[in-house]
């Protein structure tokens, strides 16, 4: 090598003399034929890696034409949809009474407070009765003057009806002397005139008799009119009575006490408000309920009630009342619910949610993420022909009419038959009468 100084690999051939030329080119022949050859191998090695790649890309198209898509199949069958709607209303007592005043007066003490349980009949508070029980001795004082009175009255009955009797027997007598002193007289014994004045008393003794029955009825009369006075004077002092027991503060219903209004030391007047009472077992919810919803709800029906308070619990209710006329303003009607509330854990004034089911018609229905939306259109894909055994089928793109939707789930009014097989989920999409696979889970 060290006949070519400086040489280095290039397709020129460095500048020599003649000599040294004929020598340079007769050693330096086989380098390119070195050359020669290393070229003719890179191009045969990138047409290898050509065909490679041919290859492997033929056989990557044949795999996938033989794998197919897998889809989950589910069977559209017949079935009631039914949208539960919900209400929102607050709890409130069945009954709520307010315990009002019925008479003037200072009250002097009220034993219960907000939230405490009362018994119907328990008494609760008092009224001062100081006055009113000065009023009941007074009436009663005057009841007794009156009793005197008409006793007093029945004992003139007596006298009169004693002087009766007496005349009544002077009558007798002077009747019996007129009949014998006229026997004489027409005997010729005694004179007329002497017998005339017998038939005189006698007639003055019957006078005696008739003013005697008169005395009777006037004093009858006044024992009558007296009785009257009594009686009178007998509802007066019940009255009376009664005034003074009002001042006696008396649950009217059994519940608890829900609004206080006065307070222990005030004045308060009759008829004036001084606590509420309500009745919490059972409890009631009204809700209003839209005039397009009405069909949903019947008297006696049942629904389910959420507390916002017992977020873990559900409750059943029952359809109590329904308003006989709507809100002109909201078109809204009222509907009264009533719940069970033995131990009393629901109290008023809670956020209520009450649905109502809208019992329907039965209809072919499948999951909604079974259909599939064009061009404002509705397609589903069904199960055309099934090979059971080695788990694939043949689809066909069907264009269906939708009907209600509730749960996930719609109805399918029109393009699909109950029994009929359809594609719930894919895991690409899909093309009318392609050949698919069905996953395990596929009905």
């Amino acid at each position: 090598m060290s006949q070519f100084p400086n040489f280095r690999f290039s397709l020129q051939p460095p500048r020599l003399s003649k000599s040294s030329q004929h020598q340079y080119f007769q050693t330096a022949v086989p380098w390119y034929l070195v050359f020669l050859v290393i070229i003719i191998s890179l191009l045969s090695g990138c047409e290898f890696l050509t065909k490679q790649e041919s290859s492997l890309a033929q056989e990557q198209k044949s795999q996938s034409s033989v794998i197919k898509t897998a889809v989950d199949v589910v069977v559209a069958l017949e079935e009631s949809l039914s949208q539960a709607q919900e209400y929102i209303g607050t709890t409130q007592p069945i009954t709520e009474l307010s315990l009002r005043s019925q008479v003037a007066g200072t009250l002097i003490s009220l034993s219960v407070e907000v939230g405490d349980q009362v018994r119907r009949g328990q008494v609760i508070g008092q009224i001062d009765d100081t006055l009113l029980l000065a009023a009941v001795n007074q009436e009663k004082s005057e009841l007794a003057s009156l009793e005197s009175e008409l006793a007093k009255a029945q004992i003139e009955v007596k006298n009169a009806e004693i002087q009766v009797e007496e005349a009544q027997v002077r009558l007798e007598q002077a009747e019996s002397e007129r009949e014998r002193y006229q026997n004489l007289a027409e005997q010729g014994l005694i004179s007329r005139q002497e017998a005339e004045s017998f038939a005189t008393a006698a007639k003055v003794a019957q006078k005696a008799v008739l003013l005697a029955e008169e005395s009777v009825k006037i004093a009858r009369q006044a024992v009558s009119s007296q009785i009257g006075r009594v009686e009178a004077q007998q509802s007066v002092v019940a009255e009376s009575i009664q005034r003074q027991a009002y001042t006696k503060l008396i649950a009217e219903t059994t519940g608890i006490v829900t609004h206080k209004v006065s307070e222990p030391g005030n004045l308060v007047r009759e008829g004036e408000e001084i606590l509420k009472i309500g009745d919490f077992n059972p409890i009631k919810v009204v809700v209003p309920l839209s005039e397009l919803d009405l069909d949903r709800v019947t008297a006696g029906q049942t629904v389910a009630v959420k507390l916002d308070a017992f977020p873990e619990s559900n409750f059943s209710g029952r359809v109590n009342r329904i308003a006989p006329v709507s809100n002109v303003a909201t078109r809204q009607i009222p509907i009264e619910i009533v719940i069970p509330n033995p131990d009393n854990v629901i109290k008023g004034g809670l956020l209520t949610r009450v649905s109502f089911m809208k019992s329907g018609i039965s209809q072919v229905a499948i999951s909604e993420s079974a259909v599939i939306e064009e061009d404002g259109k509705n397609y589903v894909f069904v199960v055309a022909q099934e090979n059971s055994q080695k788990r694939e089928a043949v689809v066909t793109k069907r264009e269906v009419e939708l009907g209600t939707r509730a749960n996930q789930k719609v109805a399918i009014l029109k393009g699909v038959e109950s029994g009929e097989k359809v594609v719930l989920r894919s895991s690409q999409p899909l093309n009318d009468g392609e050949t698919v696979g069905l996953s395990i889970i596929s009905e």
